[in-house]
């Protein structure tokens, strides 16, 4: 790492995922009321807008499509913010914190489990891109890809066409999305949601800052917000 820098790529997007993970574990604790929608599995939503279009529950399916569209205007915000320069990332993380320092509030204002779903579910669709990769390490608020990839790997592995390290990657960003969702759980049943939403928004709001200061590895020869176009070698 160059001097100075005291956060690698990899530790900070581990942070990010273990946020994500820690604001899925709170919002499926104490959000998922009249709406049933989650802050950040748009899969699980998207099923349940069709199931419950078919169903005749048309309000509902309503609802949880503001929650998908909020995640999608997020996802569009954070790509428009961050070109993969560190000034136009620490804009992308900055806006994630007030995101949530924004749900928090909110939360000690009263609003409704529905206004706070759509504030975390535009936050979480935001920390999709707000921090480039490194080494194949990228920022998910899902599962799926990460799970079929570990199958993936693994059967590599066995059949001699890959190694078996290659299967750490995304064992670690699973990991480190269950590590953040279990310990949200913990935090949000002991001390409450305003707790539980405060913490990550420290988490990110320290590593905008140290991005900002030049205190976090650079993503070097970042385009366009895309993984792959990220150096593999650092």
């Amino acid at each position: 790492m160059k001097p100075g820098v005291l956060i690698t790529r990899r530790q900070a997007v581990f942070l990010l995922n273990f946020v994500a993970g820690w604001i899925d574990g709170v919002g499926f604790l104490a959000l998922v009321g009249s709406v049933q929608a989650f802050p950040s599995f748009m899969s699980g939503n998207s099923t349940k807008i069709v199931t419950d279009a078919v169903s005749g529950k048309f309000g509902l399916a309503a609802a949880i499509g503001g929650v998908v569209l909020a995640f999608i205007l997020g996802t569009i915000v954070a790509r428009l913010l961050n070109d993969g320069s560190k000034r136009r990332e620490t804009a992308a993380l900055v806006a994630v914190a007030l995101g949530m320092w924004s749900a928090s509030a909110g939360a000690s204002a009263g609003w409704s489990k529905d206004m706070l779903l759509v504030a975390l579910a535009f936050t979480m669709g935001m920390i999709n891109r707000s921090l480039q990769g490194r080494n194949g390490y990228t920022v998910h608020t899902f599962l799926s890809g990460a799970v079929v990839t570990i199958g993936s790997d693994i059967a590599d592995a066995i059949s001699g066409r890959g190694a078996w390290r290659q299967a750490l990657v995304p064992l670690s960003i699973w990991g480190a999305i269950l590590a953040g969702a279990a310990l949200g759980a913990v935090v949000v049943l002991n001390i409450g949601l305003i707790g539980a939403l405060i913490a990550p928004a420290l988490v990110v709001t320290g590593l905008a800052l140290a991005n900002g200061l030049s205190w976090l590895q650079p993503a070097a020869d970042a385009q366009d917000g895309h993984p792959q176009a990220i150096d593999m070698h650092g």
